[in-house]
């Protein structure tokens, strides 16, 4: 089993920040217990390794590896990949019935440097990327799902095969606001490899990486 990036999102059981995201809350037993079962897949259960191939998605291209968790962006690629058989699920409720999933989104905007000719061009343009048909061919072609309801929410797409499980997906996932996403996924990574590399206790380096990035979020908000 291999998984994309490295996401932050809410736990199944209380939330990694509060104060909207002002304020971080994993250092606590929920936080040292889902850091555990991360690990744990790694190092007790052995269904993954850590730095396995160069590339998580390179492995489950390759046929190396049985289930890959990552984005509907990784679509486009995976249907040139030439004789791979896949399919896509859902991931799993908990023993409670409970369904939590990540989801990121991004902002079209027109910079105020542009006038004239370019600010009308501009905006024709951003009408069209923003448009029914230019989001369904993003879909299509790239396997990004799109913004708009109208679009991701149409019968055909939302019980596709593939799409289908990442629209379904939306219902119960949860994005981010990041004071800094580099620096801030950086320290979950670092905080991983801890306790993978090093062999740190995983309530040390959970610690550890609350302290950094409360730090991170005081210098942000302050």
């Amino acid at each position: 089993m291999t998984s994309g990036q490295l996401s932050r999102h809410h736990s199944r059981t209380e939330r990694l920040h509060l104060d909207d995201y002002r304020t971080v809350n994993y250092n606590s037993e929920a936080g040292i217990a889902a850091a555990g079962f991360y690990t744990g897949l790694v190092n007790e259960h052995k269904v993954s390794a850590f730095g396995f191939m160069d590339e998580p998605q390179a492995a489950f291209k390759a046929g190396r590896a049985g289930m890959h968790i990552d984005g509907s962006f990784r679509i486009g690629s995976l249907n040139k990949t030439r004789g791979l058989k896949w399919g896509v699920t859902e991931l799993p409720a908990n023993s409670d019935g409970m369904r939590s999933n990540y989801s990121s989104y991004w902002v079209n905007a027109i910079t105020t440097k542009a006038d004239g000719e370019k600010y009308d061009a501009a905006v024709k343009f951003m009408q069209y990327v923003t448009s029914d048909e230019a989001m369904q061919i993003w879909l299509d072609v790239v396997g990004e799902l799109p913004a708009k309801p109208s679009v991701g929410l149409t019968e055909a797409n939302a019980n596709d095969e593939v799409f289908g499980p990442f629209i379904r997906g939306l219902a119960y996932a949860n994005t981010t606001k990041f004071a800094n996403e580099s620096a801030q996924r950086q320290l979950l990574i670092d905080m991983v490899q801890r306790i993978d590399i090093e062999g740190q206790a995983v309530a040390d380096s959970i610690a550890i990486a609350a302290e950094a990035e409360q730090e991170l979020l005081n210098e942000y908000y302050n």
